[in-house]
């Protein structure tokens, strides 16, 4: 009995570990979205671009995340967790180095392009959660590893905002690659691969079976929602640099600040609000809740004018964002067997990377032609009405499920 007890201590200590490594992953993987964020509008230009130019550059990272994630997420199903997520980070750490490097528009889009490359990191690291959570803490769990992209959300924008404030455009990039580096050490020697992976080595699912499983009902009305909720917030997120520079007269340092307050609220809702959430109301529930939050912060936001009260509405907006985010991802890891869990989480970043393809060049455009209108939130009011088509598509998964 005592080698048992001493034994599960032993697993649940590895398997903390584990987590705090996953959780420096998917800080890296989207500090290094993040931090050019607040300054790839001005980079661009400052390299002879154009408005619509930075938004194909926002689309060119998210189409390759959309051609290679699920390609990628499906190998760690037959190859193992951790092999895919080392390889990815050596990956990270060479495109952010030619990105911060880049002194013409085709560097700018190798970097970010081979950086796409490397977005499944996110789904690998979930689907390592689901390998070692029981379906009870995967909500809990899902929202520590889901708090890592939030926290890069506040670090990354302010120390992109900063740094290329003061030193120039390549500085954050290069301050990027070698957090790439230092982690694919760290995981290298720290992250072993899931017991339960192991066990079941053989089992990963063929690549038809594995469409099988994204054909089933509840899967499809998941991932719909899932592309529809990143097309909105893509919107909000492509036109929000921009709008600030209309309506404030926002440089990179200023909106890496607005990024640092929308990201520490992310954090603090994923990490802190969403476990107590998460035993008060059933996974439906909060995905409706938190659409709530989002389209009413949306609508507003088309109108604000007032600069304290921006900063109260994008807290809405980041509350509804990352309760929805976490929620999504939970049910469709909770609805998919345990032998496909990387292929379909995968599946359903992809889908989420076309929705970023897709949405910035539309977000730029919209947000020209409400400039050029007289009416600078448009594109707001646009992305609401985006993240309302969802709410039927919610609402029959809720009746044709268990889930409250």
């Amino acid at each position: 009995m005592n080698f048992m007890q001493s034994s599960n201590r032993s697993s649940v200590a590895v398997e903390r570990s584990a987590l705090a490594v996953l959780f420096s992953v998917v800080f890296l993987d989207n500090l290094g979205f993040a931090i050019v964020v607040p300054y790839l509008y001005f980079y661009v230009l400052s390299l002879g671009g154009s408005a619509f130019l930075y938004g194909v550059l926002l689309a060119s990272y998210s189409l390759l995340s959309f051609v290679f994630t699920p390609i990628v997420a499906r190998l760690s199903d037959r190859f193992g967790r951790r092999k895919i997520l080392l390889i990815a980070l050596a990956v990270s750490s060479v495109s952010y180095f030619i990105f911060g490097a880049s002194q013409a528009i085709w560097l700018l889009f190798l970097g970010r392009m081979l950086a796409g490359t490397t977005a499944a990191t996110v789904p690998v690291a979930q689907a390592y959660v689901a390998d070692v959570t029981s379906q009870e803490d995967r909500l809990r769990y899902l929202g520590f590893i889901g708090a890592g992209a939030g926290l890069a959300f506040i670090l990354g924008p302010a120390i992109g905002g900063t740094l290329s404030d003061l030193f120039g455009y390549g500085v954050p990039s290069f301050l990027a690659s070698a957090l790439a580096f230092v982690n694919l050490v760290s995981a290298y020697f720290r992250l072993p691969e899931p017991s339960r992976f192991l066990s079941r080595k053989q089992m990963a699912t063929s690549f038809g079976a594995l469409i099988d499983v994204v054909k089933k009902r509840q899967i499809l009305l998941l991932i719909s929602v899932y592309f529809l909720f990143f097309v909105a917030f893509v919107f909000l997120q492509a036109s929000l640099s921009p709008w600030l520079q209309v309506v404030f007269g926002f440089g990179s340092l200023e909106v890496g600040l607005v990024f640092f307050f929308i990201g520490s609220i992310s954090v603090f809702t994923q990490a802190v609000l969403l476990p107590r959430l998460g035993r008060k109301f059933g996974r439906s529930t909060l995905s409706l809740l938190s659409f709530t939050f989002f389209v009413t912060g949306l609508i507003i936001l088309a109108t604000v004018q007032n600069l304290v009260f921006m900063f109260v509405v994008a807290a809405v907006i980041s509350f509804g964002f990352g309760i929805q985010y976490i929620t999504i991802n939970t049910l469709i890891s909770l609805n998919t067997p345990e032998e496909a869990q990387g292929g379909t989480l995968g599946f359903a970043w992809a889908i989420a990377a076309l929705a970023q393809s897709i949405a910035p060049v539309l977000a730029t455009s919209a947000f020209s032609l409400g400039v050029s209108i007289g009416f600078d939130g448009l594109v707001f009011v646009i992305s609401a009405a985006i993240s309302i088509s969802t709410l039927p598509l919610v609402l029959t998964f809720k009746r044709s499920s268990n889930e409250k």
